[in-house]
């Protein structure tokens, strides 16, 4: 949830490279005791297409393990 919150504060600011911005979020993520990140993607909400520049209504949907246990969330940033 935090990652979400995270991504959601840099594109309130400005667009943002999905690259850019998943190299941050697997960095923060890493940083919590246990979390490995398994993917991290961002898509148009109405036609599912992966978008290269994120930017306020883009989709995000990640997976990280936390020990054994796999976490899956999406949010409308």
């Amino acid at each position: 949830w935090r990652a979400i919150q995270k991504a959601r504060g840099r594109v309130a600011k400005a667009v943002v490279p999905a690259v850019k911005l998943q190299q941050e979020l697997h960095r923060f993520i890493s940083l919590e005791p246990e979390a490995r990140p398994d993917y991290i993607s961002f898509y148009d909400p109405d036609t599912l297409e992966p978008q290269k520049k994120i930017r306020k209504g883009t989709q995000m949907a990640l997976a990280v393990f936390i020990g054994k246990t796999r976490l899956i969330d999406n949010a409308k940033l």
